[in-house]
């Protein structure tokens, strides 16, 4: 999922998990139908195409093009019709007054015209879902140059854009338990094997120096078995967090070197809608903790022993 940004330069790291083609837009849900609905369809319904309103320089690009001003090649002569009144001498001081177009010339540097993308907006439909669409399936080994126009397209209209496949699954495809800022994934009983390919796109977006690291990490928290897994967005994205629910508590693991790690205990409804800017002012009002340097067995003892609100600033070590 691309979210957080208005615009992005290049789509890549986006698509690293999409195996061949891949298509471009968001699943049409309560949280958007308004935004959505602003955009111009006279109703949601699959099967309806239209070319994207201009509301930003891409969709603009998409319908008009674009025009690079050529200042390395020499100027050229070119001719702008001007509607004039003037006199004209007729003889013997005779003069007439005369309204008519004149062609004015001017020297201009030359002007190159990239064609616009042309790209529709559809409403497709899988079963009782809905979807809005680039009307286009991508390539992901020759076409990211073009689907970074489509996912700009997406973000300018909605906000957000997601990866999907032909069949309109997700590439980031998560079980839905709730939907705050987390998207939830179910992990009892899945080895960590299969597990690790839900966090490979946030690990790999980091330098790869730092992968091992991060993963180191994970695996940490993952071997005191969590209930549950969830992928961070808006505020938290980058962030994963492992509930342990007979414990009540949740750790909050950055895939960011040198950020928090977040221990905290309570409930789940009501921690999940906080901002991390709450979180660390609930820690400071409930008398939390601040640990230097963290170690696995440390950690440990927080989970072991049901540690409330406690705040790590230093990474696993």
């Amino acid at each position: 999922m691309i979210q957080g940004k208005s615009y992005i330069r290049f789509i890549e790291k986006y698509i690293k998990s999409v195996d061949g083609v891949f298509r471009l837009g968001v699943k049409i849900t309560n949280e958007n139908k308004e935004k959505i609905e602003k955009i111009g369809f006279p109703a949601f319904e699959a099967g309806q195409a239209m070319f994207p309103p201009i509301v930003g320089r891409v969709t603009r690009f998409n319908v008009e093009g674009k025009e690079i001003i050529r200042r390395d090649l020499p100027k050229e002569t070119i001719y702008v019709s001007m509607y004039s009144t003037r006199k004209e001498f007729r003889g013997r001081d005779q003069t007439e007054e005369v309204t008519d177009f004149v062609d004015i010339p001017r020297q201009v540097y030359k002007k190159e015209i990239i064609p616009g993308t042309g790209f529709e907006i559809v409403i497709e439909a899988k079963g009782d879902d809905l979807f809005l669409l680039i009307n286009e399936t991508f390539n992901k080994e020759t076409d990211s140059e073009i689907a970074t126009v489509g996912a700009n397209i997406i973000l300018e209209l909605v906000g957000y854009c997601e990866v999907f496949s032909e069949q309109l699954d997700t590439y980031y495809k998560p079980s839905y338990l709730k939907r705050y800022n987390w998207i939830f994934l179910e992990s009892k009983e899945l080895p960590w094997e299969e597990r690790k390919e839900r966090f490979k796109e946030i690990v790999e977006s980091s330098k790869k120096s730092k992968q091992m690291v991060i993963w180191e990490r994970l695996e940490t928290i993952v071997q005191y078995k969590p209930d549950f897994e969830a992928i961070g967005q808006n505020g938290f994205s980058g962030y994963v967090v492992f509930g342990f629910k007979d414990k009540k508590l949740y750790v909050f693991e950055s895939a960011n070197v040198g950020n928090a790690t977040y221990i905290v205990k309570g409930d789940w409804e009501s921690v999940s809608k906080m901002s991390k800017a709450e979180i660390i002012k609930t820690i400071f009002m409930n008398g939390g903790l601040f640990i230097g340097m963290i170690g696995k067995e440390k950690l440990k003892r927080c989970l072991v022993n049901r540690k409330a609100l406690v705040l790590i600033y230093a990474p696993l070590k």
